[in-house]
């Protein structure tokens, strides 16, 4: 056959017409799942539990950054090492597959002078290469968990 249109042989044309919208349903079904993936696919999530002294284990944080996976992965890290201290400061044992979170050492770079880290120039500032993955995550943490401060510098050490 030459362009155009061809009818199935032996089909009569109510039964094509419905195999073409069960192949739309079935494409519009795979398209809704597979961006159903990707969405879920970018989400990075970390819990921590700590023992009370009584024996009883509880959650005492349960994270979740969505973004880009490689960066997101330290800032549930930067979250769950600050839940740790937190809970270990309180007389609390954290399970002893997560007591590396107590040992991490969480600085990041400071803003320029007179700011205070927000999203955008965190992102200017990875983007151009001048942070790593995992200074931009525990920068984003510190943004979303309302840490961050203005950078107040002395006259000595103006950026």
């Amino acid at each position: 056959m030459r362009g155009g249109f061809a009818i199935m042989p032996h089909m009569p044309a109510p039964v094509i017409g419905k195999l073409g919208e069960q192949g739309n349903l079935l494409i519009h079904r795979f398209l809704i799942i597979f961006v159903a993936l990707f969405l879920s696919s970018a989400c990075t999530t970390g819990k921590l539990y700590y023992t009370e002294t009584s024996g009883k284990r509880v959650l005492a944080c349960d994270v979740e950054f969505v973004g880009l996976p490689s960066v997101d992965k330290f800032a549930v890290e930067y979250a769950l090492s600050l839940c740790a201290k937190s809970s270990t400061q309180k007389g609390h044992t954290i399970d002893s597959d997560q007591q590396y979170l107590l040992t991490l050492d969480l600085k990041i770079p400071e803003a320029k002078c007179g700011e205070a880290w927000d999203h955008e120039s965190a992102k200017a500032q990875y983007r151009t290469g001048n942070l790593s993955k995992k200074e931009y995550g525990y920068i984003v943490a510190n943004i979303d968990l309302g840490l961050a401060v203005v950078n107040e510098c002395s006259p000595n050490n103006l950026l």
